[in-house]
Order: structure tokens, then C-alpha cells, then sequence
């Protein structure tokens, strides 16, 4: 009788330690095919919003249509975290570039150059003449720098129960503040004889583009990011309420 008992035991603990195992197993594929579908997300968004820009885009002449354009996407995720506290999830950051020449210039002129940077819902878009005038082609070089990222996460989580003769009611509440600024400095650079841009003297630098950005939740129920308002706090606030009746 004893034996049986300590056999019954020892399959309740199999049991748990290979159930938790499963959960640990599933809850990292889960992570990364939602990481994988992401980022091939990304990439393909660059892509097209890359190639609308170099087609849209009209010289301020008039004359011609469309451009060279270096488009960079950079987007903040909140990805699923079975292991975390309510609705925080953890955070990701996804990037992906593409370069499309589609223009038809006029007659005699050259095709527009631009350089466009979309930080989750925010842009900025730049003409490459604005750095590099056309008599420093052979002399000097634009290129962005390694991008810097800030970030202060506040995240509150408060539970309440309440009892009565007829149930028990629970409720959860979470409330997350996520501030990221992402600075895009960039350098101009003389063209060394060496072909190692990394060894090219700096003519000068500055920031391309740095927005502080805070997270919201869009009417799909999604968490994205935009500038705010200086002085301004986001808070994205969840709730539950379960019951269990007697």
C-alpha cells in the first residue's frame, strides 16, 4: 500500500516538473515567431514605404518625378511574456533598411536624393543636398552614426478582491509608462584614399533626428509609440475582472 502511494507521488511530480518544462518550451517558440513574424513585418514595410517615397516624390521644380531615397525603419514592440505581470509584455526593438533609385528626371537633371528615417510613428525626411552640396561628391561622404537609445519604464500592477455570500470578485489592474528617445547622429566625412570609411577624417556632425517617444494603445488595441507633447505622460492602463461563484 505504502509503495503504491510513493509511486502515485512520484507521478504527480513527473507530472508537474515535465508541465513546466512544456510551458518553458512553448512560451520561448511563442516569443520567437512572434520576434521572427516582427521583424519580417518590418522588413517588408521598409520595402514598401521605400518605394512609395521614390515614386511620390516631385522636385521643388516642378520638373521630373520621383528619386533616389534610403529609407530606415525603426519600431519599439511590446512582445508577449507569459512569464511577466499583466499586459507589459517586453520590449523589442526591429529594424530594417531598403534603398529604391525610381525616378524619371527631366531632361538634363539629375534624379532627387533623400534620406527618410521612420521611428515607429514619427518621420523624418531629408535631401541629401542638404549635406553633400554636388561640387563635394568626390570629397565627401554622409552616413549615419550607431543609433543611441534612452528608455525609463514605470509599470503598477493592483489587485482587489471582494467577497460576498454569492461570489468572489476579482479584479487587476496594470498601468504601464514607456518613454523612449531614439538619437540618430550622423557625420560627414572626407573621403580617404585607405577605402576604410571608419578612418575618414570627420568634416562635421550633428543629429539627423531624436524623437522622445511614448507608448499608446491604438484603436486596434495595439501597442505603438509617437512624440509627445513636452510635459507630457502617457499611460497605457489595462484591466480584468473575473468571478467565481459559489
Amino acid at each position: 500500500m505504502l509503495s503504491r502511494i510513493n509511486k502515485k507521488g512520484q507521478a504527480v511530480v513527473e507530472m508537474a516538473m515535465f508541465g513546466s518544462i512544456v510551458l518553458l518550451v512553448f512560451a520561448t517558440l511563442l516569443s520567437y515567431l512572434q520576434r521572427f513574424n516582427d521583424q519580417q513585418y518590418v522588413q517588408m514595410e521598409a520595402f514598401r514605404r521605400d518605394l512609395q517615397k521614390a515614386n511620390d516624390y516631385v522636385p521643388a521644380t516642378g520638373r521630373g518625378r520621383g528619386a533616389s531615397v534610403q529609407f530606415s525603419l525603426i519600431e519599439n514592440r511590446r512582445h508577449s511574456d507569459i512569464s511577466g505581470e499583466f499586459r507589459k509584455g517586453s520590449g523589442q526593438t526591429l529594424s530594417a533598411s531598403s534603398s529604391v533609385f525610381w525616378a524619371v528626371p527631366w531632361v538634363g537633371e539629375k534624379a532627387g536624393s533623400l534620406i527618410a528615417y521612420k521611428v515607429n510613428e514619427d518621420e523624418k525626411v531629408a535631401n541629401y543636398r542638404d549635406f553633400i552640396p554636388e561640387d563635394k561628391d568626390e570629397e565627401w561622404s554622409f552616413r549615419t552614426e550607431d543609433l543611441i537609445f534612452n528608455s525609463t519604464l514605470s509599470f503598477n500592477e493592483t489587485t482587489t478582491k471582494t467577497e460576498t455570500p454569492e461570489a468572489i470578485t476579482n479584479t487587476a489592474i496594470s498601468q504601464l509608462q514607456d518613454t523612449t528617445t531614439t538619437t540618430i547622429p550622423y557625420t560627414i566625412r572626407e573621403k580617404d584614399e585607405d577605402y576604410n570609411p571608419d578612418n575618414d577624417p570627420i568634416v562635421t556632425e550633428g543629429t539627423f533626428f531624436a524623437p522622445t517617444q511614448g507608448v499608446y494603445r491604438d484603436t486596434d488595441g495595439q501597442y505603438k509609440y509617437r512624440q509627445q507633447d513636452p510635459g507630457t505622460v502617457t499611460v497605457v492602463e489595462r484591466a480584468k475582472t473575473w468571478t467565481t461563484p459559489f
